[in-house]
């Protein structure tokens, strides 16, 4: 019996593991063919736009782009005469007249469908270039791409431009928090369209400005561009687009909820002129929080200026009278006044646009400016404005590397030999006596293939340039890895209202700037500065920044530590292509300090036959 029983339960043993592993199989059969038969799921921008916590592992995003050419009276039909068309989701026309005209689209729209992501995620962007004849590529402004620097969009010197149907894949980490921007290299392409919001947050418990605000929702985006009725890049701007919209047509609306704090982001996105923007909400107070990504000490104002290419954040406490105001962007630009709107409705109410501008009480307007303009009264200038912490200690006292950057332009006769015309007269641009020229390949990929000849500084020009009096070169400096560097900025020409240079690769601390009633030599301001005459560098709070705005006549002393190896432009924002010569690039480090270049990453550059005779 007891023999038996032993048996009996060995065998109701096996039944039941044999009974699990048929449980077991069944499930894994079952995943199997879910997993199989459900059909992959469509990656697009809400992939990542997620509420970011400090503990989560970051995303990879995945995000297509299809870059388009199109007339805005074949993709919007009657939006002109009527505005429901003009709110279609696949309408990108700004509606500002009835001039028809080309606009470059981002999946058929205008702007670029923003990004938003997590501090750390991974984003990989197939970028696929479907306008005929034409090369391009995408900046990712504000992101330094430490790993991949190959992947900072700048034609001929991180890649190759971006040839007609094909796709160039970005793949880079969002390192550096806050609000940016990706956009064309190309001023004119980003000037007809093609420009889009890249908003990095971080998690709440991370986040330096958190206690400062109660909301920041993803459609509090303000993106501002110029408008001009014709894609040619001769003609002044006549209104200013509010994401795609013009003043004319279908306002832009942004709605708050009554007694919250919420947090806008304002970009420049640029256009052909790229002139100074004024923002402001009737009957409201903005709370400026952060510039170019970066948090400074909060300045409540009436309104806020920027100008091409920076970006603002701003804190809009929704106290005032429930219904409808205007937010309203005007500037001045060639002498005329431009301007364009949205809406800032509050939740709930259908009241009608509050008209007047109480200003939350504030007696006297103070107004917030990017620039540096002297203290006048009622402005907050980028002098006066603290960055939330201080500068790196090891940027401070002495620096390895000192560069005196002056730009001017001159007139300059062009001979025509063959073409009927005896010379022309043409304005060329430059820093340093140098006038900045793209190379056949890009310097960070390709930097065998590149012709010795065609390198220069002001050290080292070519036999061909010697004895003149400007260069046409690819201008490049050279900066030791981890050296402290300081850029003195010098206008030399003081022909127009402002200057604005973007450092790539790198932020830069803004020391100081003084303003003189005409234009300084290079020279002298080489020896003011190493007579201590020059100005009072600020090496306590600060702004930290990678656009910075040289007012007529002005210095600023910019200061950053090059500890991202590889090829920088610090570039001309006023250049209405790739490049008016007023550029310079930076080679930080070593080519052996660069990060590999990805296999197969496309090449371009002069090709030159075999010689051979046709028998």
């Amino acid at each position: 019996m007891l023999e038996r029983s032993g048996k009996s339960g060995n065998m109701g043993d096996t039944n039941l593991m044999i009974a699990r592993s048929a449980i077991v199989l069944g499930m894994v059969a079952a995943v199997a063919t879910i997993i199989y038969f459900t059909p992959v799921p469509n990656q697009n921008f809400k992939s990542c736009d997620r509420p970011c916590h400090d503990l989560d592992w970051p995303m990879i995003c995945r995000v297509t782009l299809n870059i388009e050419m199109f007339q805005t009276n074949l993709i919007c039909e009657d939006c002109h005469t009527n505005s429901s068309s003009c709110v279609q989701t696949s309408c990108p026309t700004p509606a500002t007249t009835t001039t028809t005209r080309s606009i470059i689209t981002v999946n058929r729209q205008l702007p670029a469908p923003p990004i938003h992501v997590c501090h750390n995620d991974i984003l990989i962007i197939d970028v696929a270039n479907r306008i005929e004849g034409h090369t391009l590529s995408l900046h990712w402004r504000g992101q330094p791409n430490h790993e991949a620097p190959f992947m900072d969009g700048v034609p001929l010197v991180t890649q190759c431009p971006i040839s007609s149907y094909t796709t160039f894949q970005y793949k880079f980490r969002a390192s550096s928090p806050g609000t940016h921007l990706y956009h064309a290299y190309s001023d004119a392409d980003r000037s007809n369209g093609l420009f889009g919001a890249l908003v990095v947050r971080r998690a709440k418990k991370t986040e330096p400005l958190r206690k400062l605000y109660d909301v920041d929702d993803d459609q509090h985006v303000v993106l501002l561009s110029e408008w001009t009725d014709s894609s040619k890049s001769l003609q002044s701007p006549s209104s200013i687009l509010i994401n795609g919209k013009g003043p004319n047509g279908s306002l832009t609306s942004f709605i708050v909820t009554k007694g919250k704090r919420h947090r806008f982001r304002v970009a420049h996105t640029g256009g052909i002129k790229g002139c100074p923007i004024t923002v402001s909400i009737d009957n409201h107070l903005l709370k400026v929080v952060a510039v170019d990504g970066n948090p400074i000490n909060a300045q409540e104002v009436s309104s806020i200026t920027l100008s091409k290419g920076e970006r603002l954040d701003f804190v809009l406490k929704a106290n005032q009278a429930a219904g409808a105001h205007y937010l309203r962007a005007s500037s001045t630009c060639d002498g005329k006044e431009i301007s364009g709107g949205a809406i800032v409705s509050y939740l709930g109410t259908s009241d009608g646009v509050t008209v007047g501008k109480k200003l939350g009480g504030m007696r006297d307007p103070r107004r917030f400016r990017t620039s540096f303009c002297g203290n006048k009264d009622g402005d907050v200038c980028l002098g006066a404005v603290r960055s939330m912490e201080k500068m790196a200690e090891e940027l401070g006292g002495d620096v390895d590397r000192k560069f005196y950057i002056g730009f001017d332009h001159i007139h300059k006769d062009v001979e025509f030999d063959q073409t009927g015309f005896t010379s022309v007269r043409m304005q060329v641009h430059r820093l340093n006596n140098i006038s900045f020229t793209f190379p056949p390949c890009p310097l960070l990929t390709q930097p065998g293939d590149v012709p010795l000849d065609l390198m220069c500084n002001e050290f080292n020009l070519p036999d061909r340039c010697k004895g003149k009096d400007t260069c046409e070169c690819v201008h490049l400096e050279h900066i030791p890895l981890g050296s402290r560097t300081e850029i003195v900025l010098i206008d030399e020409s003081g022909d127009e209202e402002e200057h604005i240079f973007h450092l790539h690769g790198h932020q830069f601390y803004v020391l100081g700037s003084r303003i003189f009633d005409k234009p300084l030599a290079r020279a002298d301001v080489r020896k003011l500065d190493q007579e201590n005459k020059l100005l009072k560098r600020n090496l306590m709070h600060p702004v930290l920044k990678d656009t910075i705005r040289v007012p007529r006549n002005g210095v600023v002393v910019i200061r950053f530590l090059a500890n991202n190896p590889g090829f920088w432009m610090l570039r001309d924002e006023k250049s209405e292509a790739w490049t008016r010569g007023m550029d310079i690039a930076f080679q930080v480090g070593e080519l052996a300090d660069v990060v590999s270049t990805p296999t197969a990453f496309p090449t371009c550059g002069n090709f030159i036959g075999p010689q051979f005779f046709l028998v």
